[in-house]
């Protein structure tokens, strides 16, 4: 029979020892007495081979350091490990782990202490951000204050949930419109499209040379994105009736004629230039109807209105656009 090579007990057993033997002389997991890491002390990232790991906290940055800093037994499963940090002084922490897992089907736990000496450098991206790099400068330019306003936020966005190496190193507005100094030329060569499928427009890049590095030359980028003034959802006046822009693409405008009888068409986004842009609609009021026959109540002027709803319509929302002195009903 088999029996516990280590105290004579029998079974069960693993690796030829009992489970409380096993608990006794099996270490789940180990770390040096003291380690070294390095870590930006602009924005905490975490240097590792050849990169940079990004982090929001210096708590977090040396915790992450601290997983990946223990050997656990190579046959071991279910590994966990409770951390806690006490900082010593802001280059020291010391620390102390609760380890748990699993070897073979024995639970195992492991206390482990430590000490973390923090060295402190400046990533790459800090560098680049407090040396004033910047790789593309992105023109956004637009007569009408409200598709500027909506494309400036679109690249903060942009920016925003780009990684760490993506920023900005001067932004604001100019005569006429708002400039961006990025840190890659990719992103704002794909920022611009965007801008462009999405407002329309055009793009016109440019570059100069500003130095060279190992041989090559050095490009800035400049990208000029010239929007156009209407944007998708306005309601325009055109040929003596109201349309709506559903749809534009890059020099391509899509309108629907909201009037009796509705239709769609296809136009240049250039030939709307001087197309009026309507104040968005108010609901209206239906003061009473019979069958088709509607008395409205005119946002606008207060005063109500006959009017003959579109064969079909029943209790949908009626909404009032005002061009001159004449308001016109929508309805959806």
């Amino acid at each position: 029979m088999n029996v516990c090579l280590r105290c004579g007990a029998e079974p069960p057993l693993v690796s030829q020892i009992c489970h409380n033997c096993a608990r006794q002389t099996i270490a789940l997991a180990s770390m040096p007495a003291n380690l070294r890491m390095i870590a930006c002390k602009s924005c905490f990232s975490l240097k590792v081979p050849g990169d940079w790991l990004e982090f929001n906290d210096l708590d977090s940055t040396v915790t992450h350091f601290t997983r990946n800093s223990i050997d656990w037994h190579k046959d071991s499963k279910e590994q966990n490990v409770d951390i806690v940090l006490n900082q010593l002084d802001p280059h020291r922490f010391r620390l102390k782990l609760d380890c748990s897992g699993s070897f073979q089907e024995v639970s195992l736990s492991t206390a482990l202490k430590s000490e973390i000496n923090v060295k402190f450098q400046v990533c790459q991206n800090c560098s680049r951000k407090a040396g004033g790099y910047y790789e593309a400068v992105l023109q956004i330019r637009s007569k009408r204050k409200k598709v500027l306003d909506h494309a400036v936020d679109y690249v903060y966005n942009s920016i925003d949930s780009a990684p760490s190496e993506i920023f900005m190193t001067e932004e604001g507005p100019v005569r006429g419109g708002f400039d961006f100094q990025l840190s890659s030329s990719e992103k704002g060569r794909s920022m611009a499209r965007e801008l462009m499928v999405k407002y329309g427009g055009q793009v016109t890049e440019t570059n100069k040379l500003v130095g060279r590095k190992d041989g090559r030359d050095l490009l800035r980028h400049t990208f000029a994105v010239r929007l156009p003034d209407v944007m998708v959802g306005d309601y325009l006046f055109l040929e003596e009736s109201v349309w709506t822009v559903t749809r534009i693409d890059r020099r391509k405008a899509n309108l629907k004629r909201l009037l009796l009888p509705t239709s769609n068409r296809t136009v240049e986004v250039e030939s709307l230039r001087n197309s009026p842009i309507l104040d968005e609609p108010l609901d209206t009021q239906v003061v009473s109807h019979r069958d088709s026959e509607y008395l409205l109540l005119d946002p606008f002027t207060f005063q109500t209105v006959e009017a003959i709803s579109p064969e079909g319509w029943s209790n949908g929302k009626v909404q009032a656009l005002r061009y001159g002195n004449d308001t016109y009903f929508i309805w959806d």
